[in-house]
């Protein structure tokens, strides 16, 4: 069969390379002019216009690096080779390992290596053809491919939607869908780890993270001793808005813990400028467009509130159950009606969990009382904050709180045992906890110029 796959990021290449692996053939075709570099040294100083959050932290959950284990672990060596790190969650363990745990793994690396990867793997792969610097016009009639802004006609079996939450060319056919706008802004700065420095061990069970109750702060790793610290603040606190200053942004890392020892000039120095990023929704258009063999991957498909991290695992997700279809059916409708029933539920009940969190977060921010201890009292921030602060003090929650943030498991494993929760809420009241941070009166005055 022959793709014409439209967008050449990592849902795209992830595309290509699944379907080409298949036994098939693939025309990535990508609205920025980018090539194929043997090595990562340019890899930052891409231009992606058509992707804003480029720059941006994406996190490779468990189940993303598992499934790029599967579809192409060239890839993974690639990055590992180029300074991507792992961490192994396995080793909070208590007690002995367990089958499953192997995948109980992040894979430390930032988007532009990411896609630096896989166009090398793809522009590698006898099946794929690379297209840069050329627009979509518009889609042929019955999905059969797509006009460039050359006047080339690239034909195909299947059209994959890998064009992200984003513009798309005029008419481009699309599920209808109303976004959910999560009411935050995220200001993000990247630091690089100081000669003699290494990234702080705690006892968080991932990265430094806090809640000053009207905010929040969460911190990544990154490839070759990096590391991002983003603010969270609520859309409708204009005041916030300051820090995207650089000053205010680095007067108010000093005012929290432990960003003020993180960010030091002993500990790091940072190599970017503050990026904000706004404008972000939900949106769920699983139910497709209804046209057999237009296919939408990654956010295309549905994408969520970024702080979950799901979009970049979800595009190598959907690339798999792409190219599972593809060996399975050879007609197009067969094969997007497999491909949405593969898909669809998993990314449905991860949207509707996205929803329920903002909801809960953004009502604690603007003043309203929640009790995320029990699993009767706010229980999206019971699933997620309750569990995440437990995790590293009982194997049963470490497992269950990782398979669920890091996707491995559905939501039900963890939404349904009834022993989980207990041991969340008997764990809980045991830990100490410190403000994160000041008031919020206090912290604008700290990071008022």
């Amino acid at each position: 069969m022959r793709f014409a796959i439209a967008g050449g990021g990592v849902a795209g290449l992830a595309a290509g390379l699944a379907v080409a692996r298949a036994g098939h053939s693939a025309v990535v075709v990508e609205r920025d002019d980018v090539t194929a570099q043997d090595g990562p040294e340019g890899a930052f100083d891409v231009v992606r216009k058509g992707i804003p959050h480029f720059q941006q932290p994406h996190t490779f959950l468990p189940r993303g690096r598992k499934v790029l284990r599967e579809l192409a672990p060239d890839v993974i060596d690639t990055l590992l080779d180029a300074g991507a790190e792992e961490q192994d969650l396995a080793a909070r363990l208590s007690g002995p390992r367990q089958p499953g745990d192997e995948d109980l793994v992040y894979l430390w690396v930032r988007r532009p290596m990411v896609e630096w990867a896989l166009r090398r793997a793809a522009n590698a792969e006898p099946g794929v053809r690379l297209v840069s610097g050329r627009q979509i016009t518009c889609l042929v009639p019955g999905a059969s491919g797509f006009h460039l802004d050359n006047g080339e006609e690239i034909c195909a079996d299947v059209v994959v939607d890998a064009l992200g939450r984003y513009r798309c060319p005029p008419g481009w056919p699309r599920a209808q869908a109303e976004p959910s706008e999560c009411g935050s802004i995220y200001y993000c700065r990247y630091f690089e780890l100081a000669p003699r420095a290494e990234h702080l061990a705690g006892p968080w069970l991932l990265n430094p993270r806090g809640d000053l109750g009207y905010m929040g702060f969460n911190t990544f790793r990154g490839d070759n001793r990096t590391f991002a610290v983003i603010f969270i603040v609520p859309t409708a606190d204009r005041e916030l808005r300051v820090l995207k200053d650089n000053d205010a942004w680095m007067a108010a890392a000093r005012a929290c813990t432990p960003l003020d020892v993180m960010t030091s000039p002993d500990h790091a120095r940072p190599i970017t400028d503050v990026m904000p990023m706004g404008g972000l929704a939900n949106i769920d258009r699983t139910e497709g467009s209804g046209i057999p063999g237009l296919v939408p991957v990654g956010d295309a498909l549905c994408h969520t509130n970024p702080m979950f991290a799901y979009g970049l695992s979800f595009s190598l997700v959907h690339a798999q159950a792409l190219g599972r279809a593809s060996a399975a059916h050879t007609a197009p409708g067969d094969l997007t009606e497999a491909y949405f029933a593969d898909v669809g539920p998993e990314a449905r009940e991860r949207y509707t969990f996205a929803l329920e969190f903002d909801a809960a977060r953004n009502a604690a921010w603007s003043g309203t009382p929640v009790d995320l201890s029990r699993r009767d009292g706010c229980y999206p921030l019971f699933a997620f904050a309750a569990a995440l602060a437990t995790a590293p003090h009982d194997d049963h929650v470490l497992r269950r709180t990782v398979g669920r943030v890091g996707l491995l498991d559905r939501v039900s494993v963890f939404d349904t045992d009834d022993d989980l929760h207990g041991r969340i809420e008997r764990i809980w009241p045991q830990l100490t906890r410190t403000p994160a941070g000041p008031p919020r009166d206090e912290l604008l005055r700290v990071i008022s110029p």
